[in-house]
């Protein structure tokens, strides 16, 4: 059986003669570009281009293929775009994401794919990169986490906007109207996400810890934050956007430390695999609508 996808590659490599060119078109990594070209010449048993520095160069068997399947590739490719949608995307959500966020840019996508569906997945994000690495989700809309929680070779990041990191205290803490030293916030235990975490990360660095100091910061879940701010007097960090309706209400407040934490990047993630019109779409719309 003739593979389309292998024939395609190798019309895209032959014209663009340059591996990273053609991986950027395809939307796919530079080695799954040059094992898709191996295929193509086990398959045929021998060999299409010259490898050297100055890129890939058709070689005679090569120059001969690609004449007799350009103008088909060309054709099929036409045909493929007219009938071959995508109607289904799964787009996983982080768990904590306020949907005022985003539902403006998903009310956007429906306005121009009237027959498309959005499968939403609201996931933790362990889950949310396993899921990807699984090609189980489409995209993902999400912080920025540390890449230690996933393959940053299969699995890109797109930017879209920035979140704002802060210390929150209960409206009657007896912190809620002082200003807190750095030093006064070491000796208190705060409460934040898991190390993983943006918000960890830069709490570690902006209150200076050095190597041999007992870092008194807890790992603790966005629900159990809630939690702990209701019932005991304790200073957390959180995504100022996440808990936005509990400030206005002035059941929370922000804490006068002195200093701001760097803001936090959100935006999509995809894997490098995943390449349908629809996806790209999403993207653009997810950037241009989300309303922070």
């Amino acid at each position: 059986m003739i593979n389309f996808e292998l024939y395609r590659i190798f019309k895209i490599v032959a014209e663009e003669g340059n591996l990273t060119k053609a991986s950027e078109i395809l939307h796919i990594s530079q080695p799954a570009v040059t094992k898709h070209i191996k295929n193509l010449e086990n398959e045929l048993n021998t060999l299409l281009f010259e490898r050297s520095k100055y890129g890939m160069i058709l070689n005679e068997n090569g120059k001969k293929l690609y004449l007799q399947i350009k103008d088909s590739v060309d054709i099929l490719s036409k045909a493929e775009e007219i009938f071959h949608t995508h109607k289904s995307i799964n787009l996983g959500i982080h768990v904590n994401m306020p949907s005022k966020i985003y539902n403006p840019a998903i009310s956007k996508f429906y306005e121009l794919y009237t027959d498309s569906i959005l499968n939403i997945h609201q996931l933790t994000a362990e889950n949310m990169f396993s899921m990807l690495e699984k090609q189980k989700i489409d995209l993902a809309f999400s912080k920025k986490y540390s890449e230690e929680l996933y393959n940053p070779k299969e699995i890109k990041f797109i930017k879209i906007g920035e979140l704002h990191d802060v210390f929150i205290v209960n409206a009657n803490s007896q912190y809620a109207h002082k200003k807190i030293s750095k030093e006064d916030l070491r000796n208190t235990t705060i409460y934040t996400l898991k190390q993983f975490s943006s918000a960890y990360q830069n709490l570690v660095k902006q209150l200076e810890y050095s190597e041999n100091d007992t870092i008194n910061i807890e790992n603790v879940n966005y629900t159990a934050m809630l939690e702990l701010l209701k019932v005991r007097d304790v200073i957390t960090v959180i995504t100022k956007e996440y808990v936005e309706e509990k400030l206005e209400c002035q059941e929370l407040r922000i804490l006068d430390v002195g200093f701001s934490l760097p803001n936090a990047e959100f935006g999509v993630y995809y894997h490098v695999n995943n390449n349908f019109k629809e996806l790209k779409d999403l993207t653009e719309i997810l950037k241009k609508n989300c309303k922070v």
